[in-house]
C-alpha cells in the first residue's frame, strides 16, 4: 500500500468503501486499555439494527482488533481492551449501505468519550438472496487475507451464476473494492461505475470512485468526484486528508483548510494533519489559528522533520505582533 508522500508532491489515497486492510490480524497490537460502544439505527425509520458487523483497523498498528462486535437486538455493540490512537471503522450489513469513519480512542484517566451513533441508509432495490450474501462473505475473508486472485474468481463465479437474481448488482462494488486492492484502479472505476449505475445515491462508491482516480494521479477527475459530496458525507481521515491536499494545490486554500481541520478534530494526534492545517493557514495569513495548530504539531511530533519549520513560523508570527 501507497504511503503518504510529502505534501505537495505526491498525494495517496487509503481506500475507505467497503474495503478490508490488506494488512493480517495482529491482536497484540491492537489490544490496551480503551473501548468503544455506540449504536446503530436505519437512517429512514430511526429503528435499531441487529447484526451490523463492526471491522476494526488500526492504522498504526497495520492490523484488525478481532473478533468483530456485532449489533444486538437494541443495535447496541461494544469493544473492550482496545489500544489508544486512531481507528478506522467499517459498519456493514448486507442489505444497507457500508459506512466507514475513523474514531480516536483516548485512554487518559478521567477522559471519557462519547459513543459512537452510526445511521445506515438501505440499499436501494432488492437485497441479495442468502447464497449471494454467503458468497459476497467467502470473498471478503479472502481479500482480507490477501488472496486477491481467488475473491475475485469466487466474485465473478457468483456474478455469472445469479446474473438473473434480484439484489446481484451489489457484487460489482465488491469486484471493483478487490481490483482497488490488487492495485488495478482502472479496472475498480469500471465496476465501480456499474455499481453506482444500480445505487445512484451511495456516496461510499462515489467516494471510492475518487479514491481510485486520486491514486492513478488523475487529481481533476478524483477532484470531480469528490465535488459531489460535502465535507458532512466523510468521516475518515485519510480521505478528508487527501480532499484537503488537492484543493490546497489547485489553490483552494479555504476549503482546504476546513477539510484539514475536520480530520484533526476526528483523530487529534493527527500531527500530519495539524501540521498541513497550520501551513493553510499560514497561507490564509491566519496567524493566530496558524499558531495554534503548528503548536499542537510541534508538542505531537516533536522529532519531525517538519518540527524547525513549524517552530520558525510560530516563531515569525510572534515576531511580528
Amino acid at each position: 500500500m501507497k504511503t503518504r508522500q510529502v505534501f505537495l508532491t505526491a498525494i495517496i489515497v487509503i481506500f475507505i468503501s467497503g474495503m478490508f486492510s490488506m494488512f493480517s490480524p495482529v491482536f497484540s497490537q491492537t489490544t490496551g486499555r480503551g473501548k468503544m460502544y455506540g449504536t446503530v439505527t436505519d437512517a429512514d425509520s430511526g429503528e435499531p439494527i441487529e447484526g451490523v458487523t463492526i471491522k476494526l483497523f488500526n492504522p498504526n498498528a497495520n492490523a484488525f482488533h478481532r473478533p468483530f462486535p456485532k449489533t444486538d437486538k437494541e443495535g447496541k455493540w461494544i469493544v473492550k481492551f482496545v489500544r489508544s490512537g486512531r481507528w478506522d471503522l467499517d459498519f456493514v450489513k448486507q442489505g444497507y449501505e457500508m459506512k466507514k469513519i475513523s474514531f480516536h480512542v483516548d485512554t487518559t484517566p478521567g477522559t471519557k468519550k462519547p459513543g459512537i451513533d452510526i445511521q445506515l441508509k438501505k440499499l436501494e432495490g432488492p437485497a441479495a438472496g442468502s447464497e449471494v450474501i454467503k458468497g459476497i462473505e467467502n470473498a471478503q475473508a479472502l481479500i482480507a487475507e490477501k488472496n486477491f486472485d481467488k475473491a475475485l474468481k469466487e466474485l465473478t463465479a457468483l456474478l455469472e451464476k445469479h446474473k438473473e437474481d434480484m439484489g446481484i448488482d451489489i457484487v460489482y462494488l465488491y469486484i471493483g473494492n478487490c481490483y482497488a486492492m490488487k492495485g488495478d484502479f482502472n479496472k475498480a472505476i469500471e465496476f465501480y461505475r456499474k455499481s453506482l449505475e444500480k445505487f445512484p445515491n451511495n456516496k461510499e462508491i462515489v467516494i471510492s470512485i475518487g479514491n481510485a482516480y486520486n491514486n492513478l494521479n488523475d487529481h481533476e477527475n478524483a477532484m470531480k468526484w469528490f465535488n459531489k459530496l460535502t465535507i458532512d458525507d466523510i468521516g475518515n481521515v485519510d480521505t478528508l486528508y487527501n480532499i484537503a491536499v488537492i484543493a490546497y494545490n489547485q489553490g483552494d486554500f479555504e476549503r482546504a483548510a476546513a477539510f484539514f481541520k475536520k480530520s484533526t478534530e476526528i483523530d487529534a494526534t493527527f500531527a500530519d494533519g495539524l501540521y498541513q492545517l497550520g501551513m493553510t493557514y499560514t497561507a490564509l495569513n491566519k496567524q493566530k489559528e496558524a499558531v495554534e495548530a503548528l503548536k499542537k504539531f510541534m508538542e505531537m511530533a516533536p522529532d519531525s522533520p517538519n518540527f524547525e519549520t513549524a517552530k520558525a513560523i510560530v516563531d515569525a508570527f510572534k515576531d511580528a505582533k
